[in-house]
């Protein structure tokens, strides 16, 4: 059994962000009938939003069929309930998580179409979430990204009301990041059979394992490399969705965790470097045509001006923010206006920060990291939906960046501000030519046009 200053460490980044986290004397119960349990995009929103309440509190409850996992899900043939209990306790050891009915105290979250007091329902890239029937149609494509954004927004807004009855309804899309619902055909199919190429993932934080992990739950076909040079701690399991809490007692490397668990779920072609970006040969010495696409979900040591001087590819990743909000935000090489426009050199900014919003302990004065659980977990989900789209036909099909909105004063939205130019940015000045031949045969090289800057 974990003792109290196990769920204190735990909890801390939270905390400090919020100033609460959920209250533990009441269940939270997640309801999923037979229908939608069947489905992958039913199955994708159970799974997720199993694993986000586990990382928030350890009173969740579970009305689930015994229903086998579907394909593309990595776990396939296992027993929906089984992969659950496991996920839930990997996260949380001493969690109170039960498989049960209906209790009289529970906040119940009902997955699926039907009519209730908090309906979640995604299918596609649609989501729903709302005291009402779902409108959103049924896909038969296997997309993880409505189902997952549906989850982790009802529990975004489940903790900024404080457990009172959620509010709306919402509707969302995650194609083109609007307040609304789009039709499958306006747009072109997302086939899980399609390599996504050589992707190169720098930052194991919160926000960087979420991309890879939703990412996981529909394709294993790509390759990776990972950059980080920390280490698994307690306070890393309320954000991040495949670190456990035997990662953090064993003391893992977060580039070792983070493998561990892609080769888990069935990606062949990992390697790991635990070294930060400036350190590592493997990034200095990389040839051309190399990587495919960059998750930069880092933001220490100048990682941004190391990435920008080194003729970087298409670079894909997310922020969370001080207002609770997450954002997507991508770096098309002579399209989009780099990465240093936003984080200049030697200057990033607090309300940027990758992943977490930077603050200040008191008794200390040491500067941590904190964000909310959702919030990362929403950031990786919007990236990997970016990467996820990043092959089809007629990508991109929204701004350069979309922010999402959870906090409690105003309604949960996307906004999509772009990107500004920043004057005297290195990004205006550095070899063009260079760059062109370094990204010319990656996967995403056709993205980037020179006219259109």
């Amino acid at each position: 059994m974990l003792d109290t200053s196990w769920y204190r460490a735990r909890n801390d980044r939270t905390l400090r962000y919020a100033e609460r986290i959920l209250p533990t004397d009441r269940h939270i119960l997640l309801r999923i009938g037979k229908e939608y349990a069947s489905r992958f995009d039913g199955q994708v929103a159970t799974i997720v939003a199993a694993n986000l309440l586990a990382r928030m509190t350890p009173a969740v409850a579970f009305d689930v069929p015994e229903i086998e996992v579907v394909p593309p899900l990595p776990w396939a043939g296992v027993k929906l309930p089984d992969l659950l209990a496991t996920t839930a306790f990997a996260a949380d050891p001493a969690g109170r998580f039960e498989f049960r009915g209906h209790g009289e105290r529970d906040y119940v979250l009902s997955l699926g179409r039907g009519s209730s007091t908090a309906t979640i329902h995604g299918s596609g890239w649609n989501s729903f979430v709302g005291p009402a029937a779902s409108r959103v149609p049924d896909s038969d494509q296997a997309n993880p990204v409505g189902p997952a954004l549906a989850a982790i927004m009802a529990v975004a807004r489940l903790f900024a009301l404080q457990m009172e009855p959620i509010d709306g309804p919402y509707l969302f899309n995650a194609f083109n990041w609007q307040n609304r619902i789009i039709a499958e055909n306006e747009i072109p199919t997302l086939d899980p059979a399609n390599d996504l190429g050589s992707i190169w993932s720098v930052g194991l934080g919160s926000v960087g394992t979420a991309v890879l992990y939703f990412l996981s739950l529909v394709t294993r076909r790509f390759s990776t490399i990972l950059f980080d040079m920390d280490f698994v701690k307690v306070e890393n399991l309320d954000r991040s969705p495949i670190f456990t809490a035997a990662n953090a007692e064993a003391g893992l490397s977060k580039v070792e965790a983070t493998e561990r668990y892609l080769r888990l779920v069935g990606l062949e072609n990992v390697l790991q470097e635990q070294k930060p970006l400036d350190e590592s040969t493997i990034w200095s010495e990389r040839e051309a045509g190399t990587p495919d696409l960059l998750i930069s979900a880092a933001n220490e040591r100048d990682v941004r001006y190391i990435i920008e001087q080194s003729a970087p590819p298409l670079q894909i990743y997310s922020t969370t923010g001080a207002n609770w909000e997450a954002s997507v935000i991508r770096h098309t090489p002579f399209v989009d206006p780099c990465s240093c426009c936003l984080f200049p050199p030697k200057a990033p900014s607090p309300q940027t920060a990758c992943a977490t919003e930077s603050l200040v302990r008191p008794d200390t004065g040491e500067i941590v990291d904190a964000s909310l659980p959702f919030l990362s977990f929403a950031a990786g989900l919007m990236a990997a939906a970016e990467v996820l789209k990043a092959g089809l036909p007629g990508y991109p099909f929204s701004p350069n960046r979309t922010t999402l909105y959870t906090h409690p004063d105003g309604p949960l939205r996307f906004v999509s501000p772009p990107l500004p130019l920043r004057s005297g940015c290195l990004c205006a000045t550095r070899s063009s030519s260079v760059h062109r031949r370094m990204i010319d045969g990656t996967r995403y090289a056709d993205l980037s046009t020179l006219s259109s800057r």
